[in-house]
């Protein structure tokens, strides 16, 4: 048997209902705490510097709707209140006890660093089309000419309204803190939200198709204080609707975590020099910007289900669900050969504990454990049957 990524979390015996919401308020919380943090370490050194003014300045611009990749401070405090969500999450997910270490990554309890790096690939091809495609390269109307030599188009796009200082500046933030901003989204929308979802839903192609309608009418419902129009939010919701069918295809985070990463380093950077004659408003969203999104999604899924076809990759895990047990988990229940992939399983469980890795009290590994008898669970063999 094997265990999609949706129902990861049903491989641990300690699973119970109740834990994906223990582990949603622990997340609930830290993003208050932190925000709060995050909140007084900038606004009190601005308060302290430039005074009333300069508070009401960066709330209004907080405030305004639109992302402004062009001001370093105020990119800086959005990216960071995102960023701090990745910490965050992986800390609810391990104090709500949520299956092994590492669930939410891959189906291998970890990131693969291997099939990451065969992701690059496509996600190289993906930037380039971006890059062609809203820089206009070639056109007349595009970023740059090449009339008498290669350079900006300043009479379609206006001149640099930062300084370079300003642009260096906002380019080094933009390359540090994107990537685990773009990792944060992941880990909590199509991570710990997909898991959640399709953990409490016992029929498995019920749940996949429940988890990826939210974990996308979510995504997109979020991205409205930003400021898109329906055309907008319809672009951010095919890139998430998308980005949930890649990661049941791979059962793991690693392809949309680049994809997601590239996707907005390729417009903050190009975004960054505020082209006095290109308007940033996220409001001028339009069909062929949403149609352009869809598609390139779509191209960016076919290379990765190649690529996984190709690499033979594990997308899901090579073992089965946990059994229901009716009382206390048993001692043999806990231990790590039972929850690895690879490993022999749940169906290969033992009824008593001799002989098999688990942990004490204080949470050490055993290799005998006293007998004791496994708490009964649903059938006779100590193993509940799943669809």
């Amino acid at each position: 048997m094997s265990v999609p990524y949706t129902r990861l979390f049903r491989v641990d015996g300690r699973w119970r209902w109740w834990r994906p919401l223990v582990a949603l308020a622990f997340l609930a919380g830290w993003y208050l705490v932190t925000q709060i943090l995050i909140t007084v370490a900038y606004f009190v050194p601005i308060g302290a510097t430039q005074g009333p003014q300069g508070l009401i300045d960066l709330e209004q611009s907080l405030t305004s709707g639109a992302l402004d990749p062009t001001d370093p401070l105020v990119l800086s405090l959005s990216l960071v209140s995102l960023v701090i969500l990745l910490p965050g999450i992986l800390l609810a997910v391990k104090i709500a006890r949520l299956g092994p270490a590492n669930t939410l990554s891959s189906v291998r309890f970890r990131v693969r660093w291997g099939w990451a790096a065969w992701c690059v690939l496509p996600t190289l091809v993906i930037a380039a089309i971006m890059f062609v495609v809203q820089t206009g390269f070639g056109s007349a109307d595009g970023m740059f000419t090449f009339d008498g030599g290669f350079g900006w188009n300043t009479p379609a796009i206006g001149q640099s309204t930062v300084s370079i200082g300003t642009l260096t500046l906002t380019i080094a933030m933009v390359v540090l803190l994107v990537p685990f901003q773009g990792a944060a989204e992941e880990y909590v929308f199509r991570g710990f939200l997909m898991q959640w979802i399709g953990s409490w839903i016992p029929v498995r192609i019920v749940g996949t198709v429940v988890a990826v309608v939210v974990s996308t009418v979510v995504f997109a419902l979020l991205h409205i204080p930003n400021g898109y129009n329906v055309w907008g939010i319809l672009d951010v919701g095919s890139f998430g609707f998308v980005a949930a069918i890649i990661v049941i295809r791979t059962g793991g985070l690693e392809a949309t975590v680049l994809q997601h990463a590239f996707n907005n380093i390729m417009i903050f950077v190009l975004q960054a020099p505020g082209w006095s004659k290109v308007s940033l408003d996220s409001s001028n969203s339009t069909w062929q910007s949403w149609l352009f999104t869809l598609g390139t999604s779509l191209l960016y899924w076919g290379m990765v289900e190649f690529l996984a076809r190709w690499r033979k990759l594990d997308r899901r895990f090579a073992g089965s669900e946990t059994p229901r047990f009716r009382g206390p988990v048993p001692t043999w229940a806990r231990g790590t050969r039972w929850t690895q992939p690879g490993g022999p399983g749940w169906p290969g469980a033992p009824a008593r504990s001799e002989g098999v890795a688990g942990p004490t009290a204080s949470g050490d590994l055993l290799t005998k454990a006293p007998p004791v008898d496994a708490s009964p669970v649903e059938d006779e063999v100590g193993v509940a049957r799943r669809p």
